[in-house]
């Protein structure tokens, strides 16, 4: 069964539903936004896996201009997982104000934030899962 939900306030409404009956927005104005900003609405998706999924895409996109949605998630965000792929977002976009997103990361209330980060930037566990590895080898 599809759910869906309303990108104003993230209740559950019906499939063809044009405003929402509890927020009023209206869905026409959702249609009318860009990938991108849609992209960024979804961040606050109550589904943490299609957040996750979110996350993953602006990282592949490179998409700045998602910066301050993705900054605010870290100070509220509850899960470990979707806080690492918000990390490696942040590495994908690689500008300064991603890179000063990450260094606050680096003390971030939940210390396998911090662990993570260390360890991804260590060069010994670059070049070790940067060699490719090959099975066939006998």
């Amino acid at each position: 069964m599809i759910h869906f939900f309303c990108p104003s306030c993230w209740r559950g409404i019906l499939e063809n539903i044009v405003i929402c009956p509890y927020c009023n927005y209206d869905l026409k104005d959702f249609n009318a936004l860009s990938y991108d900003d849609k992209l960024i609405l979804s961040l606050k998706h109550p589904v943490k896996e299609i957040r996750r999924l979110v996350i993953f895409v602006i990282g592949l996109k490179k998409l700045k201009k998602a910066l301050p949605e993705l900054e605010k998630m870290i100070d509220h965000e509850e899960d470990p997982i979707i806080l690492i792929e918000i990390v490696k977002a942040l590495r994908q976009i690689n500008d300064k104000d991603s890179k000063a997103i990450l260094e606050k990361m680096r003390s971030h209330r939940f210390s396998i934030i911090s662990q993570y980060i260390e360890q991804i930037e260590n060069p010994q566990i670059k070049e070790f899962y940067g060699k490719t590895i090959n099975f066939n080898n006998k």
